[in-house]
């Protein structure tokens, strides 16, 4: 195996490169079987052929998911901190209906065959829940 950063060769079971300690992202590939005899398909060969490379990390302990949750939770706290417990408990609640809301764009786009970085969404929700709990707590 080679690295993807200084293409040194690397033993299979690294977790990092030892040449330039980029860490190795691990690939691997799922294949969708082939139809071969469908009379409507329009391509030349009656079938189709997709691929969908799903990537493994082993640097990140913790799933993106929960690093949401625990920045969400910090930020709750906060607002505790700055404007009182109510207004903890009003972000918290703020923060779990643009949880609903940015899982149905997501879910829209998905089905409109476009995506965007869930990690824009989140922040846009937290900065919305944000300037609506201090504008309310004030």
């Amino acid at each position: 195996m080679n690295c993807p950063n200084c293409h040194a060769n690397i033993p299979d079971d690294s977790k990092s490169c030892p040449n330039c300690g980029q860490p190795i992202i691990r690939t691997r590939e799922i294949v969708d079987a082939e139809i071969v005899d469908d009379a409507r398909s329009e391509q030349p060969h009656g079938g189709f052929h997709q691929r969908v490379v799903f990537m493994q990390s082993n640097g990140s302990q913790l799933l993106p998911s929960c690093q949401m949750g625990i920045i969400t939770l910090a930020l709750a706290f906060a607002m505790g901190l700055k404007f009182g417990l109510l207004a903890c408990i009003g972000f918290l609640v703020f923060a779990g209906i643009a949880r609903v809301i940015t899982f149905a764009v997501n879910i829209q786009l998905a089905m409109m065959g476009r995506s965007i970085n869930p990690l824009i969404l989140q922040v846009v929700s937290w900065f919305c829940c944000w300037s609506l709990v201090a504008w309310l707590a004030s």
